[in-house]
């Protein structure tokens, strides 16, 4: 680790300008919650609503900026008093072979990132959430699901690893194999997570029938969409705050709706929420999604191919030799700004389909009104941001800012 190597100035300048560019964007945004509002958002939006939506986001924004300095702070502490390499040579003296002991590293990296921001859940979900009226789970609830987490972590994430690092350790063409094994495993994962997995984290109860779930079959059917079933989500033994989504492919799919959502939503616009999915469908938007998600994938893994080849790389982070397991480790320190990048397109394309399925939504349901509507309704309950700044935008919002989508509904 020295200065004249230029892996180690690179990641020293993403680390640390990922942070600034983080904390510059979230003074920005919050500099924001003091700007008037237009007529339109300040109906939504009346003073009382603004006062608590501004002390729920600053209190939450303290929360992430404790955890980020100190998550910050302990990298680099731990790398350069030299930790990582001292941790590679632990593992090497078990006297596993290189993927078992690649493996092993990853292993001990994940879990110690998650003991480590295990607090700082604690605090946001029991503190902030629940200050503010949102939260409602239990201690129990959230000791279960984080086992549940490491259990799926350990038989799911463990040899997804595996496989990764003896490709890397083995292969020639390490990247392209990874990068079809990731997109098959992607792709088999959108099929088991409604079925196998979420089912471990949530309770998906058939809706009774009456007028809401008729109204839901016969849009369905009015848009030529196949459902095979309309689920009820238990949603509020977590969080006050509604949500719904679509499951499956073909003749296989499942509407979720939580129980939240159902409470605070009229029929009408239900189905209009229903009518926004079902346009991500129509309009071709899930496989334009994978489709960039994939090529992501394969920039990263080719990147990461190039890298582990580098003695210097690891020098940088004072790790001696190329062992692929810890390579992977530390690729995700290197990545970080990349990956901020080419999220950018991936972003803006998401808030370009969201108009698109909003505009869908008006067109199928015979009017913008009750889309609209539904819109309102969320924004003012999860006392969403009623107008952030462009940059946060930019950076981190698929969906388009509430205003933007009001106005072109409105323009319908």
């Amino acid at each position: 680790m020295t200065l004249a190597n230029p892996w180690f100035i690179a990641a020293i300048l993403g680390v640390l300008g990922v942070f600034h560019l983080e904390l510059v964007t979230t003074l920005l945004n919050l500099a924001r919650l003091g700007k008037p509002l237009p007529p339109a958002l300040e109906e939504i939006f009346p003073e009382e609503t603004r006062e608590k939506l501004s002390a729920y986001i600053t209190d939450g924004k303290r929360v992430e900026f404790i955890r980020d300095i100190t998550m910050l702070s302990l990298l680099m502490l731990f790398w350069l008093s030299g930790g990582f390499g001292w941790l590679q040579n632990r593992v090497d003296h078990l006297g596993h072979g290189p993927v078992e002991t690649g493996v092993f590293v990853i292993a001990i990296m994940m879990l110690a990132q998650t003991c480590l921001g295990l607090p700082f859940e604690i605090w946001s979900t029991f503190g902030v959430e629940a200050r503010h009226g949102f939260n409602r789970t239990t201690a129990r609830t959230f000791i279960s699901d984080h086992l549940k987490g490491l259990v799926l972590m350990a038989l799911i994430g463990l040899p997804v690893a595996w496989v990764v690092v003896w490709f890397f350790q083995t292969q020639a063409r390490a990247a392209l194999d990874a990068w079809l094994f990731m997109a098959s495993f992607s792709v088999l994962m959108t099929f088991l997570a409604p079925r196998v997995i979420m089912p471990m984290f949530l309770q998906f109860k058939p809706m009774e029938a009456g007028p809401l779930r008729d109204a839901i079959f016969a849009l369905a059917q009015k848009l030529d969409f196949p459902v095979h079933e309309v689920s009820v989500v238990d949603g509020s033994r977590r969080s006050s705050k509604g949500n719904a989504f679509f499951a499956g492919f073909g003749k296989a799919r499942r509407i979720a709706l939580y129980d939240t959502l159902l409470a605070s939503h009229s029929n009408d616009e239900i189905v209009a929420i229903l009518a926004h999915e079902i346009g991500h469908n129509k309009c071709r938007h899930v496989p334009v999604h994978l489709a960039l998600g994939l090529a992501e994938m394969g920039v990263m893994l080719a990147l990461l191919g190039w890298v582990l080849k580098s003695p210097g790389f690891f020098a940088a982070f004072g790790v001696t030799g190329t062992p692929v397991g810890m390579g992977l480790v530390l690729f995700g320190v290197l990545y970080q700004p990349l990956g901020i990048i080419t999220g950018l397109l991936g972003l803006a394309m998401s808030r370009k389909h969201e108009f698109e399925a909003d505009a869908f939504a008006a067109r199928a349901v015979g009017s913008a009104r009750p889309l609209m509507d539904g819109l309102k309704k969320l924004s003012r309950d999860h006392l969403a941001h009623p107008q952030p700044h462009p940059l946060a935008v930019l950076l981190h919002y698929s969906h388009p800012p509430l205003g933007q989508r009001l106005a072109a509904l409105a323009d319908r």
